[in-house]
């Protein structure tokens, strides 16, 4: 039978049953230099770490939110936290070392983040109480949320949590990480592109933190990323990056994927129903464009995954692009043209979300041997874009 111990002393303090091995709970009295606040935050990640549990963080957060003056509907919504919320047990050791003294003014922008994350937390248990509640009708009750509030709650716990959690996962000494798999989760639970300009400010956020402290262009970045080296900090970049180039392809498939206005629908649906393509490229975090966008169309790209080959199409009159079966027609053969990328997440981005002229001086700059187009969509190709 698994004995339980008391977490806490009647002072308050943590009980450290195993002081032997891990000291006693980590005090700030005394703590001047970034040295000693660095090794002793270490010191009291770790020591949370091996005797509090996700449920004794409640209370903490909620003392700090006390002590900070937060509006009190905002305290007493904590206890209502779903489970899903992930990012209590890193939210809570950081108020913990707050409310035990931790210096503000060598702590960066740790009182910031805090807040933030107490935010979410806030959101999130709006979120879980409104469910819980039971629907009785009123009629001096309170209108509904409406849609953009309950978009942007999802997006903060469904994504913004999750994205916090992977930064607290990036807060080791280790040089490499796993970034978030933004754009699978966004279409899991299909985010419209009006809601993704706040996980867009977060990643940017983010990522000119780690280019500032890798470039050494901010002093209190350097000195609160000190702990990374420059392959660890190189690699976080790159991961910001990609997720930021995920977003962009997600917001522009998204907006593909809609059905266009035409004045014969029928008669594009009919052209194009027997057309061979794949609908989406989980590798390349893309979907296709609706085919019905090729009819007509001056321009239009297509991607080979198996063979990274795109192919440019460029119609031969003004009255666009034709499909037969499963190839394009009246296409300009002197100037559509194929070439293969090497690098395809640097330049889909570009083809999926630039103009044309853009996307033009981009593809100059590649030394790849450009081939004749011959036309045919297959089922490894993604219908990347029609202009």
């Amino acid at each position: 039978m698994k004995i339980k111990h008391r977490k806490f002393l009647k002072n308050g303090n943590v009980v450290a049953i195993d002081s032997k091995y891990t000291g006693e709970e980590p005090e700030w009295k005394n703590v001047t230099t970034q040295e000693e606040f660095d090794r002793k935050f270490s010191a009291a990640l770790n020591f949370y770490n091996y005797y509090l549990d996700r449920d004794d963080y409640f209370p903490i957060i909620s003392e700090y939110m006390v002590r900070n003056q937060f509006d009190t509907k905002d305290i007493a919504l904590i206890k209502h936290v779903p489970k899903t919320a992930g990012n209590v047990t890193s939210t809570g050791k950081m108020c913990r070392m707050f409310n035990m003294g931790m210096p503000k003014e060598l702590s960066w922008d740790y009182e910031e983040r805090t807040a933030s994350a107490i935010s979410l937390l806030v959101s999130a248990a709006e979120v879980a109480k409104a469910a819980k509640a039971p629907k009785v009708e009123d009629p001096n009750a309170k209108p509904k949320p409406n849609v953009h509030e309950i978009m942007k709650n999802k997006v903060r716990e469904k994504i913004l949590c999750e994205l916090e959690i992977m930064l607290d996962d990036w807060c080791t000494f280790e040089p490499k990480v796993s970034k978030f798999p933004l754009a699978a989760v966004m279409r899991g639970e299909n985010i419209p592109v009006s809601a993704t300009r706040e996980v867009k400010e977060w990643l940017t956020k983010q990522r000119n933190e780690y280019n500032e402290a890798f470039e050494k262009t901010c002093p209190d970045m350097v000195e609160g990323y000190s702990y990374l080296s420059k392959p660890a900090l190189r690699n976080r970049i790159k991961a910001c990056d990609a997720m930021l180039n995920e977003l962009v392809l997600y917001k522009t498939s998204k907006a593909s994927a809609r059905k266009p206005r035409t004045k014969k629908p029928k008669a594009a649906d009919k052209q194009v129903q027997k057309m061979k393509y794949l609908s989406e490229s989980k590798d390349h975090s893309m979907q296709s464009c609706d085919p019905t966008r090729i009819i007509g169309a001056n321009m239009f790209f297509a991607f080979n995954t198996k063979y990274r080959k795109l192919t440019v199409f460029k119609a031969r009159t003004r009255d666009g692009f034709t499909v037969s079966g499963t190839s394009i027609k009246d296409f300009d053969e002197d100037n559509s043209f194929s070439l293969t990328l090497r690098k395809p997440e640097d330049y889909l981005p570009i083809i999926a979300s630039k103009t044309e002229k853009q996307i033009e001086k981009a593809l100059n700059e590649l030394k790849t041997k450009r081939k004749p187009a011959n036309g045919r969509i297959n089922q490894d190709t993604i219908l990347v874009r029609a202009l």
